[in-house]
């Protein structure tokens, strides 16, 4: 009877979020989507629909590369699957390099000598009628795109065979690919590519200006890399040669490699130095069912290799770095393949589905993901995870990067922070989740500039881009995550990455695949964070007895940490998940804070996403200050012993405040009569006082850090 009600309980909230997702009306759903959702091709459970297609493509490319003068020039033969409904009379290419093109729109400053006229294009034939470039009725060349009127229709279920033959240079504006050394370089971005039509947009017309990445289509790809002897090439793919290109001992040590979970050193700097050498210049990879191509060459590079067990398969991994940063670098392809196991058994918890994946270090700044590639600027951790992480999204499920980039670097941002937290850092709080992905710390919630997550991707900038992409996704992530717990967020997750693995989902697919699994109605959560203006305000009114009273002055619904001190100075932490807001009225909440006689004082959402800080303490922070006798001579201008970077403390309405040069103003609380902290407590503030009581400087304690500044006289 128990489990009959549980079912019945179950079935009719799913017979709800049904009946409210059939015609959506809780939330808008622009008119492209929704003609999809008619169309039968997406489906309201969260599912690809009965009649889901999309178009794919089989690559076979010859690249030859000019390390000297620093260009390549490649043919490629494409077949083209019109998998679509409809039959086409264009097809539309993807120029990526034409954003060095003289004259066309950037996001970004580029170098003077990357300024080109672009790919140059020797010759495309088109099922074997060659296309005559300069007919403008025909072929249309604008921004990074060009589309070319065929001279048959490509009718729905056939497909088209196109060969172009092209020449480009390698750039030297180091944006995600380009010249990272004189001999070191990373190829993207650099192929002819047929651009996605789906069943959403038609044909993806949306230019590359260095500022949205990339939706690509599913493809094979067999190619051939052709360079001088000296260099070694790491790529997307299984190398296919490696016994005719690499030297005996080191294809003894590669193949070692393929089996051993101990890193092996493929080629090392003894190799480099004794003058290494290939035995063909040519080397082959493909790759099946994947998205991209890109790959790294160098003539001074370690290699470094693991095999990770990955369900009944073994997985090669590599790390290839600089030889002068051989010591640095000796722990990277073991954290790797850590990485790739937890992703695999853990968080996602979806066994990584290729064959190989490497990191080549040459990015300046940053990385940049490719499928079973990233190209980083070091050895840090996060940004392995971070990178990796890409290969579920956008790689694996195939992200729409250029509408809703928060889709793919939402998830990569917030599944690096829970695999480092809780594999490497051993942190498993929700509340250090919250507080690492803190969007009141980049001065955008609630301003005009905090767009609706919803709004495509294309239409941001320098100025919030990476704030809608990263970090306020991950929020909302980790609000979902609290709320529907490890087990149901991790069935949803899982459920949604297998059904549109080697796909392409848009948001609403999202959406309804979590309430399809989890059984529930969230748009409580989707409507707010998604499709509104607005920001998080929690607002302490006061504790009346047991009860402390808090409010949400803003739409968008947070959880709660309550963190209660004692007179006694110990600690009481209460944990409340964003659904109390739910049936809250009038937006006021109660919680029950137990020992309420001996309360010295309450955090709430120290931490977290909040408008306001100021007003999240009991009592008011003002009464704070007021029970702590701080000297006066604190305030002031400071620097820094070991930069010189300067800073000053300063007093408003009561409150203390430090700002740095060139940075926002940061509210401070009171510690004790010498301490200060930031609501984050990544920072401290410890004053130094002389025998006669004066402030002559503070130790500044940044996360790990302690650096020491000298008070400014005046």
């Amino acid at each position: 009877m128990k489990n009959k009600s549980i079912f019945l309980t179950t079935f009719i909230a799913l017979l709800s979020v049904l009946q409210l997702t059939a015609q959506e009306k809780r939330f808008f759903m622009p008119v492209e989507i929704k003609k999809a959702y008619d169309n039968e091709t997406r489906s309201y459970d969260g599912k690809p629909g009965v009649k889901y297609w999309q178009n794919t493509a089989d690559y076979t490319i010859d690249v030859k590369v000019n390390v000297d003068k620093k260009y390549l020039e490649g043919k490629e033969n494409v077949i083209y699957y019109n998998n679509s409904p409809n039959d086409l009379n264009t097809i539309m290419l993807r120029l990526y390099y034409d954003a060095y093109k003289k004259g066309n729109i950037r996001g970004i400053p580029v170098k003077k000598e990357d300024l080109s006229d672009g790919v140059e294009l020797k010759s495309i034939i088109i099922n074997g009628d060659t296309v005559d470039l300069k007919n403008e009725k025909k072929v249309w060349r604008y921004g990074t795109n060009m589309s070319i009127r065929l001279n048959d229709l490509l009718k729905s279920g056939e497909k088209l065979n196109l060969k172009v033959v092209w020449k480009q240079g390698i750039p030297a504006t180091n944006r995600r690919s380009g010249v990272y050394d004189s001999t070191t370089f990373f190829i993207g971005q650099w192929y002819p590519q047929v651009a996605v039509y789906d069943d959403l947009f038609g044909w993806d017309h949306l230019n590359f200006d260095f500022n949205t990445e990339f939706y690509n289509n599913l493809a094979n790809f067999d190619v051939k890399i052709s360079l001088p002897e000296n260099f070694a090439v790491w790529a997307t793919g299984t190398f296919e040669n490696a016994q005719e290109v690499l030297p005996e001992n080191i294809y003894t040590k590669y193949k070692k490699a393929q089996q051993s979970e101990e890193p092996v050193h493929v080629i090392d700097a003894s190799d480099l130095k004794s003058g290494f050498k290939t035995l063909n210049n040519t080397w082959h990879y493909t790759a099946r069912e994947v998205s991209d191509f890109g790959f790294g060459l160098s003539n001074h590079y370690c290699w470094d290799a693991i095999s990770v067990p990955i369900g009944n398969k073994k997985v090669l991994v590599s790390s290839a770095y600089p030889s002068f940063q051989a010591d640095k670098y000796k722990e990277h392809v073991k954290m790797q393949g850590k990485v790739m196991t937890h992703f695999s058994n853990d968080f996602p918890g979806i066994p990584y589905p290729y064959e190989a994946f490497t990191t080549f270090i040459g990015l300046h700044g940053g990385g940049m993901e490719y499928p079973m590639l990233a190209n980083n600027a070091s050895q840090s951790t996060g940004l392995a995870i971070h990178e990796m992480f890409h290969t579920y999204f956008p790689m694996y499920v195939r992200i729409n990067e250029r509408r809703w980039a928060w889709m793919d670097e939402g998830w990569a941002e917030y599944g690096t922070t829970i695999v480092n937290n809780r594999y490497f850092k051993n942190k498993n709080d929700f509340e250090d989740v919250f507080s690492e992905e803190n969007v009141s710390d980049y001065g955008l919630l609630g301003t005009v500039e905090d767009l609706p997550l919803i709004v495509s991707s294309q239409f941001m900038d320098e100025s919030n881009y990476g704030y809608a992409s990263y970090p306020l996704p991950a929020n909302v992530y980790g609000i979902l995550h609290q709320y529907l717990g490890e087990e149901l967020f991790m069935k949803c997750y899982r459920e949604y990455i297998r059904r549109w693995a080697k796909k392409s989902p848009s948001p609403y697919d999202f959406f309804y695949t979590f309430e399809n699994v989890s059984g529930q109605d969230l748009s409580w959560i989707w409507k707010p964070w998604f499709f509104e203006f607005g920001y998080p305000d929690v607002d302490v009114q006061g504790l009346k007895k047991n009860k402390l009273q808090i409010t949400n002055l803003g739409n968008k619904p947070v959880p709660l940490f309550i963190e209660v001190l004692y007179n006694d100075s110990s600690v009481q932490k209460i944990e409340k998940d964003a659904s109390i807001w739910k049936s809250a009225k009038k937006s006021i909440v109660n919680i029950d804070i137990p020992n309420y006689k001996n309360i010295d004082k309450i955090f709430v959402n120290k931490n977290i996403s909040d408008l306001n800080s100021l007003n999240n303490f009991y009592p008011p922070l003002k009464e704070w200050y007021a029970k702590i006798n701080l000297p006066e001579d604190i305030l002031g201008d400071y620097i820094l012993s070991i930069n010189g970077l300067s800073f000053s403390f300063f007093k408003e309405n009561g409150i203390i405040y430090v700002k740095f040069k060139g940075w926002g103003k940061s509210a401070l609380y009171p510690v004790n009569s010498t301490t200060l902290s930031s609501f984050s407590e990544n920072e401290d503030y410890k004053f130094i006082f002389d025998e006669n009581g004066k402030c002559t400087g503070v130790n500044v304690g940044l996360g790990d850090f302690l650096l020491e500044a000298s008070k400014i006289t005046p």
